[in-house]
């Protein structure tokens, strides 16, 4: 945090961290794929963001004129690394009458990559005093105002043999979701995205 003067003030976050676990408990179709053997399961946690960087600044206006003083631009820069995400076969490879949670033939568990995540918000306040004890405060508020896609999931069904050496499969051992197209008999596709640009409009009186 540094205030370089009366009226600018930065702030800047950057974390680094890496998790790792054996099962995601919150849902058991993402439970292990063999409970017998959770030393296979040990991989990077789907919580795991490697990087995560948040940047923020308020600028307030230095004019003391009446329809100038008051101004408040607040923008904020967030942006961290994609999730770890499982393939999955969305069929019973091992038999156990489970289909949830099988992996294809040879893959690791969380062995995907999803998209990062970059979003600009910014907030602008004016704020406007009648008297020492009223006033009134206008805001305009846009979030993810260059109107980047941001995916909140991806379809990660693949074919079976997906992690095979080819021609049987792809040979994938790490897969990541910028730029592959997939395979044509089971493609890997984004399934949503968070929300596009939106804007908000406020006011709020003091007396």
């Amino acid at each position: 945090k540094k205030r370089f003067s009366d009226h600018f003030t930065l702030f800047g976050n950057y974390t680094y961290s890496k998790a790792f676990n054996t099962t995601t408990d919150f849902n058991s179709d993402f439970g292990p794929e063999d409970n017998t053997n959770l030393a296979a399961e040990r991989a990077l946690s789907d919580f795991d963001e490697r990087h995560k960087i948040v940047v923020a600044g308020v600028f307030e206006s230095p004019w003391r004129q009446r329809f100038l003083s008051g101004f408040q631009l607040s923008p904020i820069v967030s942006y961290h690394s994609g999730l770890p995400f499982n393939l999955l076969t969305g069929s019973d490879v091992n038999g156990d009458r489970h289909y949830t949670n099988d992996r294809p033939i040879g893959a690791p568990r969380n062995t995907g990559l999803g998209p990062n995540f970059v979003q600009f918000d910014s907030r602008l306040g004016w704020r406007w005093k009648f008297t020492e004890r009223y006033s009134v405060m206008l805001t305009a508020e846009a979030f993810n105002l260059f109107n980047r896609t941001n995916y909140a999931s991806v379809n990660n069904i693949v074919d079976p043999n997906f992690a095979l050496p080819a021609p049987q499969g792809l040979g994938q051992t790490t897969f990541n979701v910028h730029g592959f197209t997939g395979n044509p008999s089971s493609p890997l596709a984004f399934t949503s995205d968070f929300p596009k640009r939106e804007f908000q409009l406020g006011a709020r009186f003091d007396f």
